[in-house]
């Protein structure tokens, strides 16, 4: 059974399903939304932004939980390749080095709720079951303030006894 997005165990999709949708769930935060703006906007359109902006952050609910999936910029621009989206073809990729160097200083930053960030550089948890299987299990336990998911791969351990002492490090 090959379920949604490549999962193949249907079981492990279900309870994917269980845990990420017992709440409402977005890949949207209004406060990400100025990250956009500081690199797209000229001067006069951010002064403005920023007015608006700021009356309307006073009424904003802040997440129970934010993850954050991190990734190198390398990883990024094979993401946006591998999905082949028509709209996306034409993102250059300066513009995909500086928005994520606004995330990631965004998120070194961000306090106003539990935080989750996940180095997503060399995990496939869409089509890995063994990646699903580390990520889930993180997600379950209990988050305060910032916590950080670096996992290291199967493969690592193997590479681990070949390299010098001082050239790995994780």
């Amino acid at each position: 059974f090959q379920a949604e997005d490549g999962i193949r165990d249907k079981g492990m999709w279900l309870e994917f399903r269980r845990v990420l949708f017992r709440s409402l769930i977005t890949d949207y935060m209004f406060q990400k939304d100025r990250l956009f703006a500081y690199l797209n906007l000229d001067e006069n359109e951010m002064s403005l932004y920023d007015k608006i902006a700021s009356m309307m952050e006073e009424t904003i609910t802040h997440p129970d939980l934010v993850i954050y999936l991190q990734a190198d910029t390398d990883r990024l621009l094979y993401n946006i390749r591998k999905r082949g989206r028509d709209f996306e073809s034409n993102i250059n990729s300066d513009y995909i080095v500086a928005l994520n160097q606004v995330y990631n200083e965004y998120f070194f930053r961000y306090k106003a709720s539990p935080l989750l960030i996940i180095n997503a550089t060399d995990i496939d948890f869409v089509n890995d079951e063994d990646d699903l299987s580390d990520l889930l299990e993180t997600i379950r336990q209990p988050i305060e303030g910032t916590k950080f998911y670096n996992p290291i791969k199967r493969w690592y351990y193997a590479l681990s006894d070949h390299i010098r002492p001082g050239l790995f490090c994780i």
